[in-house]
């Protein structure tokens, strides 16, 4: 009886440890997450400016003059 009780602490004390490890993997695997949207975020970003910006060019190269300045 007591040896049954020994090895159940046992494997109590293991479990522990190990759901401490997958705790500390679950919070690096969503901190990782989280940058991965910050990236896509800031590149998304840059390309819609850098694309509004190459519009804004061709828009004014095909604007014609209207008189005399």
């Amino acid at each position: 009886m007591e040896e049954q009780i020994n090895l159940l602490i046992q494997e109590n004390d293991d479990l522990k440890r190990r759901l401490e490890e997958l705790e500390g993997e679950n919070a690096s695997l969503w901190q990782m997450i989280d940058e991965l949207k910050a990236a896509e975020e800031s590149i998304g970003t840059q390309l819609q400016k850098a694309l509004i910006e190459h519009i804004e060019d061709e828009f004014y190269k095909s604007l014609k003059p209207v008189g005399d300045a």
